[in-house]
């Protein structure tokens, strides 16, 4: 396995898969120019997009495996682990977020600098982030 650079969090990666110009300048530039074997996402960012596409918060212009497919194809998914488990509920976050925890314990376990522009995550400061 290539060694991975990056994780995306779910918006980052749901603006890539769609070339939503959303994702900053600095994100863009280094999801495209960083080979797509190096990205990565945790595993629950699936099951939070399957969640944002059935309660109609998001809406994409295809169906959804055709859409994320083009990039899921190429990204590693990082599944939870007992370690990425056990971090995330002892992450100084300021919220409960599931989500958000999993992910970012993700990153912290991995050591990835996680691209997101989650405030809640960039001034937490529990992992090294890029936006």
């Amino acid at each position: 396995m290539a060694r991975l650079k990056y994780l995306l969090d779910t918006h980052a990666f749901l603006w890539a898969a769609t070339d939503d110009d959303s994702l900053s300048l600095k994100a863009a530039r280094a999801i495209a120019t960083t080979p797509y074997e190096q990205l990565a996402i945790a595993d629950v960012t699936l099951q939070e997009i399957g969640l944002l596409i059935d309660s109609e918060r998001i809406s994409l212009a295809g169906s959804p495996v055709t859409v994320l497919g083009s990039l899921l194809n190429y990204v590693t998914v990082l599944p939870i682990t007992l370690e990425i488990a056990l971090a995330g509920p002892r992450l100084a976050l300021p919220h409960g977020d599931q989500f958000d925890r999993i992910i970012t314990a993700t990153a912290k376990v991995h050591r990835l600098p996680l691209i997101t522009r989650d405030a809640n995550i960039t001034d937490a400061g529990v992992v090294d982030t890029y936006w």
